[in-house]
């Protein structure tokens, strides 16, 4: 538990081979929906955010799935929620 930086970069190499080798799409958006969660869980101002939405935001390009969708939902909710107490 909290070793999100880790996570982060173990989800970026995994990104990286699963293109690189022709994956399952699924697999690679799995993976970016693991990096994006462990980014909102270190966000702690509004600019945190943009890059976890980012990162959402590609996973669903890859493949649009409810779960992905409701996750970018409450990542902006709470970055707007962040941006009004700043």
């Amino acid at each position: 538990m909290g070793k999100y930086d880790e996570c982060i970069k173990d989800c970026d190499q995994a990104v990286k081979r699963g293109r690189d080798r022709r994956s399952d799409y699924k697999m690679v958006v799995t993976a970016l929906i693991r990096k994006e969660t462990a980014l909102v869980k270190l966000a702690k101002t509004s600019k945190d955010y943009e890059q976890a939405i980012e990162v959402f935001r590609k996973a669903l390009i890859e493949y649009r799935n409810p779960d992905t969708l409701k996750k970018v939902n409450d990542a902006e909710i709470a970055k707007k929620e962040l941006e009004q107490q700043e």
